[in-house]
This record gives structure tokens, sequence and C-alpha cells, in this order.
């Protein structure tokens, strides 16, 4: 069996998706920092967290000293 303990320093991207949604490109032009968009879900609803376009987990969005933070309420199977 190989050793895994080698990849313990990879580093990944690993996005949490609130919600995709189109718009139009003036109005991401517009976008200014603080500026507030406006998402159709509801607060402590489950999100998905992937790996590239791999769905890792599910998880619940926390707030936690004034910062976001994700609770991870369960994982996928992954099957290669």
């Amino acid at each position: 069996m190989e050793n895994v303990d080698s990849f313990n320093e990879i580093s990944i991207a690993v996005e949490a998706r609130f919600e995709e949604r189109l718009m139009d490109v003036r109005d991401v032009l517009a976008i200014q920092p603080e500026a507030v968009v406006r998402l159709s879900r509801p607060a402590g609803e489950t999100l998905g967290v992937y790996i590239g376009n791999v769905l890792l987990a599910f998880a619940e969005v926390l707030v936690i000293d004034d910062h976001l933070a994700l609770r991870i309420t369960e994982f996928t199977r992954f099957e290669p």
C-alpha cells in the first residue's frame, strides 16, 4: 500500500456554491466593494461544497465571530 502521507501538503481549491445566477455583464461590472448581491436562497439552507466540478459534501453556513464558516453536514460518496 502506498504511503499517503506524501499527499498531506498538496493544496487544492475548495468551492462552496451558494447559488448560481445569471447576471447581465453591465450588472457584474457595476459591483463595488461592500455591494449586496441578493440571492433567492433562504438563510440556513444547505449548500454544496465542490472540488473542481465534483460535489464533495453538503454544508450549513454559520457565522462565527463576524466571519462566515461552513459546517460539513454530509459527505457524498466519491466514485472516480
